[in-house]
């Protein structure tokens, strides 16, 4: 999108431009003007106005470590900053184009929440990509970047539309006669490196919006909207007063708690929703094996009181078996809840709410179903923990073998692999879980999808599954490949929740996922809700 300048004409700068909701008035509902100089550039329609503070000197940060070396004076290393903001209407829309430290000086509240990706997405060349920035929802949390060597498409790099949302992304845009290639980047904000003159600034602004209002990008990257993190304040604000509403109202349906990491749970006693006491001579609070919403109201002693500063600031303590101090999580974060508003569908997990689109909540949900529900019959966990119930199983059950907590080590060395939790003689992998967030569902369906294929296609796997399974259940030839078709890879989730089972949403994303590749490898997939 090279600018009106021509060649040799302007100066080149790095642009970072933000986008104004509509609606805003006047600049200083969206603009802390205090302490800023005001200068009238140019007359409207193409004017704007430039705020600006001079520069102020600051010791570098490094030079004080060499104060006392003779003949240093660390004042004399300084850092000169100067900020400013330009800001223009053009399109209807207020336009802010930041120099300096400027960004926090905008109202959060008040910026247009993926302008930047998707005016990146429809000008830059989708076969001249840089880098791109994602999170993974199968390991909510995990975010990275990706950079590539050389201009490359999309496809070069490593991202799953079903469980990587992009957040970010840097390529560059079309070639334009002599002029340099520019880079564009963004997110909220959208960057660019070009030559620009101080009429270039409406056009620029002019090109940008029109981008911004494009759908083109939906052609070449369709999976985009299907799942994308909200950060706007105003929505965020709407949505949790809708979650303490449900909570209050007591309308549960779609609004539960879970554990929201992997623990280990072999050294979790119980959980509490009060701090245990220092002092042995007073009660303790409630001691509970597993989360629960109603639970925590209750204990709480909010029924029909619930706000949002509840639960951001009460805590969920993990109580250790060996006494050590215990750990916490917000009550917040332990959240899990699927809240219409207006036509969109938003899912709380882990602490941050996404934007989901409706037709791929539909598409997850039917897949989701159409998994076949085990035969097979085990037995209720009551308050067991995983660890203590396997074992249980496997004492009153003979047609299982235990094997949780036996890895084996796989590709070359380099990791190591829970091949099932229980084996059976009739040939049923399953991998068991107790219920808990996105997080730590993630965890065992990856280990379902790792182990199947290390079984299938390793034959050092399977001699060392085969050395460690209990004689009677051990396989005649380990190096012989084995026929998918003949085993059945069952996931089961230990639940307490009323009814059938049901995931949060994000662990359905990747349970889909997950069985399609499973299932790719000819075996056949199961699920199984393990009663409390």
């Amino acid at each position: 999108m090279a600018t009106s300048a021509k060649k040799g004409e302007g100066r080149k700068l790095r642009l970072t431009v933000f986008l104004v909701k509509d609606g805003y008035k006047n600049i200083e509902d969206f603009v802390d003007t205090n302490q800023l100089r005001r200068v009238q550039v140019g007359t409207p329609p193409s004017g704007g106005t430039l705020f600006f503070k001079a520069g102020f000197a600051t010791t570098a940060p490094w030079a004080h470590v060499f104060a006392d070396a003779p003949g240093f004076n660390p004042a004399s290393i300084v850092n000169t900053h100067s900020r400013g903001i330009y800001v223009l209407k053009e399109s209807g829309r207020w336009f802010c184009f930041t120099f300096g430290y400027t960004r926090h000086l905008l109202t959060e509240a008040a910026v247009e929440r993926n302008f930047g990706l998707i005016v990146s997405l429809n000008l830059g060349d989708p076969d001249s990509i840089k880098a791109i920035d994602k999170t993974n929802i199968s390991h909510v949390g995990l975010q990275s970047r990706e950079q590539a060597g050389r201009d490359v498409g999309f496809d070069a790099f490593e991202f799953d539309t079903d469980i990587d949302i992009l957040k970010s992304i840097t390529a560059k845009g079309p070639r334009s006669g002599d002029d340099d290639q520019e880079t564009y980047s963004g997110r909220d904000s959208f960057s660019l490196y070009t030559r620009v003159s101080l009429e270039d600034f409406s056009d620029i602004a002019r090109r940008l919006y029109k981008a911004s209002q494009s759908t083109a990008y939906k052609k070449q990257y369709p999976w985009v909207d299907k799942i994308a993190e909200e950060r706007d304040p105003t929505v965020i604000e709407k949505l949790e007063t809708s979650l303490v509403a449900a909570i209050n109202s007591e309308n549960l349906e779609k609004i539960w708690m879970a554990v929201p990491e992997i623990v280990l749970w072999e050294e979790l006693e119980n959980f509490a929703y009060k701090p245990p006491s220092a002092n042995p001579t007073r009660a303790g609070p409630t001691l509970y094996p597993d989360l629960d919403l109603e639970s925590w109201i209750r204990d709480a002693r909010l029924p029909g009181k619930v706000k949002i500063q509840h639960l951001k600031s009460r805590k969920v303590f993990q109580c250790f078996k060996d006494g050590r101090e215990p750990a916490h999580w917000s009550v917040y974060r332990c959240l899990n809840a699927e809240i219409d508003l207006g036509e969109l569908k938003y899912i709380l997990n882990d602490g941050d709410w996404y934007n989901v689109e409706g037709s791929y909540v539909r598409e997850i949900d039917r897949f989701y179903r159409s998994i076949t529900n085990s035969t097979l019959a085990l037995p209720k966990y009551g308050t067991l923990t995983e660890p203590k119930y396997l074992e249980a199983v496997t004492r009153a059950h003979t047609q299982y073998a235990l094997m949780d907590q036996k890895t084996v080590m796989t590709g070359g060395g380099r990791s190591r692999v829970e091949f099932c939790d229980l084996y059976s003689k009739a040939k049923d992998i399953v991998h068991v879980k107790q219920y808990g967030g996105s997080s730590l569902l993630s965890h065992l369906f990856s280990q379902a999808l790792v182990s199947a294929g290390c079984f299938l296609h390793e034959a050092p796997f399977r001699s060392e599954v085969n050395r460690i399974l209990p004689m009677s259940f051990r396989w005649a030839d380990p190096n012989a490949a084995p026929r998918p078709q003949d085993y059945t890879v069952c996931v089961a989730i230990m639940s307490r929740v009323r009814g059938q089972l049901e995931l949060p949403f994000f662990s359905k994303v990747t349970l889909n996922h997950t069985l399609r590749g499973i299932q790719r490898m000819n075996f056949n997939v199961t699920k199984l809700k393990i009663e409390r």
